[in-house]
């Protein structure tokens, strides 16, 4: 089996990544700030060993060290992050993956493309709930559509999902700011966490629920329209369980987005602790849909707009 090293290895999303790899066989190198959480947490896994090391601060020099077959970077957050580890990963040969949903990073990271094939790896941004899954369902969707008018996908996090520092960060990093979104046949203008909207999601033979979401900034709306027939506009948006956490999310949103505060960043600090303290509250459903809208080719002749027009969707409950 392979040898992979993890950055943030022992986090939230991180901390179930590697346990899935161990049990798979992979033998695992957990990278993080702190060697005693980093040792706490592969203590009694078999397979597993810790490493001091971050994004910043010594990845470059484990890696060189441990010469590992895959590199996965869990750590987060994305936003504002440059590509110091993929950069190494090309250098070295070595396979990179991340779970980025930033939209900046996952969208520069085809600069990399022409050095990655030269050196015979692989380098994956993305592998993420988005771009990667709901694009993935997307595309599927698409599948037989002639043009795509509308892409719609929600995304609404259990409650008791595993998120860390590094999650509100990058939730607060854009709230109430500007989001460059393609509707309409033209690049508009949307703001981080508005457009509020109750939204019910449907499985056959679940209960269904309902819940609030709002504009979020995610590659999505750069790779979309870019990628499905018709150049579709394109509306993402994600949402918490709880819904006093959505509306204190939107009421947020109006200050900065009328320049009354610059950054909402400082407020991660409290966000987490506040979060710990409702994490009972709820439960372990979260929800995804994707709803696409535009003609369809009839697969026995020529397509026309007027006959064959019609929406699909998706809904996931994982």
């Amino acid at each position: 089996m392979s040898r992979i090293l993890v950055i943030g290895g022992y986090g939230g999303f991180g901390a179930r990544l590697t346990r899935r790899l161990l049990a798979a066989g992979h033998e695992v190198v957990v990278a993080g700030r702190s060697a005693e959480k980093g040792a706490a947490f592969c203590a009694g896994l078999v397979g597993c060993e810790a490493v001091v090391a971050d994004r910043t601060n010594g990845i470059g020099m484990a890696m060189a060290r441990i010469r590992p077959d895959l590199v996965i970077d869990a750590a987060g957050p994305f936003q504002n992050s440059g590509y110091t580890v993929p950069e190494a990963c090309v250098a070295m040969r070595i396979s990179y993956l991340d779970l980025a949903d930033a939209r900046g990073f996952v969208t520069g990271i085809g600069g990399l493309d022409k050095a990655a094939k030269a050196a015979g790896i692989a380098v994956i941004a993305g592998a993420s709930s988005e771009p990667a899954l709901s694009g993935a369902v997307a595309r599927r969707l698409a599948d037989g559509m002639e043009s795509v008018a509308q892409v719609e996908i929600v995304i609404s996090a259990s409650n008791r999902a595993v998120g860390g520092a590094s999650v509100a960060r990058a939730i607060l990093s854009y709230v109430g700011k500007p989001l460059r979104l393609w509707r309409g046949r033209r690049w508009s203008v949307g703001y981080g966490w508005q457009e509020l909207r109750r939204v019910r999601f449907a499985v056959a033979g679940q209960p269904v629920l309902r819940r609030w979401v709002a504009l979020a900034d995610v590659p999505a709306h750069d790779l979309l329209p870019a990628m499905l027939p018709g150049r579709p506009a394109v509306t993402f948006r994600a949402g918490t369980e709880l819904g006093f956490q959505m509306l204190a999310l939107w009421l947020a949103s109006w200050p900065a987005r009328w320049g009354w505060a610059a950054s909402l960043d400082r407020a991660a600090r409290w966000l987490i602790p506040l979060q710990r303290l409702t994490r009972r509250i709820g439960s372990d459903c979260s929800a995804m849909s994707v709803t696409l809208r535009g003609g369809e080719s009839s697969g026995s002749g020529p397509w026309s707009p007027a006959a064959a027009t019609g929406r699909r969707s998706r809904f996931l409950r994982p």
